[in-house]
């Protein structure tokens, strides 16, 4: 197996060859991944993950993976056997303005199909840009870029309900919204080098519903629970409860 020294601790988890051990506050968590697919670079040119701009960056080394293992908290267990999830990795200098993630799997009669889009809206100096997406949707394989510069996505959010259209090079087009149950939507406190913080609101079981257009194919997107979907934001009135813990 792997050896203590391959493993990294950031906070109450250890990082290692695969996988991620931890434990804090009476909860557990000991899972393994795997996958085959290579990973997903968000930023389209990669010059932009050494640039002091953009001051976020993010990727997904493993964008479709299955977990398994064991998770527990007070007398609640989870035994995860071949679950579908991913592993994101996101880091930088400072947060941007306002963010959202999706993610999407076990879509109804298109398992092969899964998604991983990012859209930022960005502060320079006092003017905040338009939100820009960035990501692919995945079809067999096949990856097909959504966002860019040359695409500006519409989009209509709030913490429990995303409405979003975005259109990429070749053609590819996506309509799709995403619903957070309220009673899994989890907010954090994410804090800001400046002394700041955002609001972080993540749901990792949203319904997701839309159509996409790629490579001369439409597809119908329906997943009932396979979405991720999170929200960045500076509003605190949001009406959600938050989570009693600090972001030092």
């Amino acid at each position: 197996g792997p050896r203590a020294e391959d493993w990294i601790r950031i906070g109450e988890s250890a990082f290692g060859p695969g996988g991620v051990r931890g434990s804090a506050d009476g909860a557990s968590w000991d899972l393994r991944w795997e996958g085959g697919e290579p990973g997903l670079r968000h930023l389209p040119r990669p010059w932009m993950y050494t640039a002091p701009l953009p001051r976020t960056k993010l990727e997904s080394p493993l964008p479709a993976a299955t977990v398994s293992g064991r998770a527990s908290t007070g007398a609640v267990a989870l035994e995860a056997e071949g679950w579908p999830g991913m592993v994101g990795h996101n880091w930088g200098a400072q947060h941007a303005e306002r963010w959202i993630w999706l993610h999407g799997v076990l879509f109804e009669d298109r398992p092969e199909v899964w998604l991983d889009l990012s859209l930022g809206r960005v502060r320079l100096g006092p003017v905040t840009t338009p939100w820009i997406a960035a990501g692919v949707l995945s079809v067999g394989g096949r990856r097909f870029a959504l966002g860019g510069p040359r695409h500006r996505p519409s989009v209509r959010e709030d913490p429990l309900r995303l409405e979003l259209a975005a259109g990429g090079a070749g053609g590819a087009r996506l309509e799709l919204v995403a619903s957070s149950p309220r009673e899994q939507t989890v907010v954090w406190r994410y804090a800001d080098p400046d002394g700041h913080e955002h609001h972080v609101a993540n749901c990792s079981i949203a319904a997701l519903d839309g159509v996409a257009r790629v490579g001369g194919e439409t597809l119908r997107l329906r997943s009932a629970h396979g979405g991720a979907y999170e929200l960045g934001m500076r509003e605190t009135d949001h009406g959600l409860p938050v989570q009693p813990f600090p972001d030092p």
